[in-house]
């Protein structure tokens, strides 16, 4: 039987802050008529951030890699949680369209409803890769919701 070593309230706080692991954020796709949505959620507000990013590349994309081979770091000022939420995902599928970069692994230096700054590692991807075309990130019946540390939003992607 393996043990675990126990960590620190501090640590586990530092370790989700920085850089979320899969067990504390995730989403799932809810039916739609036209477009694509998707309830994503998050223990902090990057760890939202980072289940948005993969419910995005999870639409734009037949399959995703784990390549890191190239590096971009992403600044952003905002108004609110919502707007910066969608201001993030523009930002990402700009990315997608205008240079083929995909995200795989997101450090947050800062994520606030005013600033954003990320480092983002991920690869640069072949034509053949892409899955349906994604117009862009709505507004539609956004809200970030918090319950403590855990952030909720239901995104809506327009294809």
């Amino acid at each position: 039987m393996a043990t675990v070593e126990p960590i620190s309230d501090y640590q586990r706080f530092m370790n989700d802050a920085i850089q979320p692991s899969p067990a504390v954020y995730g989403h799932t796709f809810v039916d739609h008529t036209a477009d694509v949505m998707a309830d994503c959620w998050g223990r902090g507000f990057s760890a939202l951030l980072t289940a948005a990013a993969d419910a995005l590349y999870e639409t734009a994309l037949e399959e995703r890699r784990r390549d890191r081979e190239h590096v971009q770091t992403i600044e952003l000022s905002a108004q609110g949680w919502e707007d910066m939420l969608i201001r993030w995902l523009q930002e990402l599928l700009f990315l997608l369209d205008a240079e083929q970069f995909v995200g795989v692994s997101f450090s947050f230096e800062e994520a606030s409803p005013e600033r954003l700054a990320a480092r983002v590692e991920g690869y640069r991807h072949a034509p053949e890769e892409r899955g349906p075309e994604i117009k862009a990130a709505t507004y539609h019946g956004l809200e970030v919701q918090r319950e403590g540390d855990r952030y909720k939003a239901r995104i809506v992607l327009d294809l």
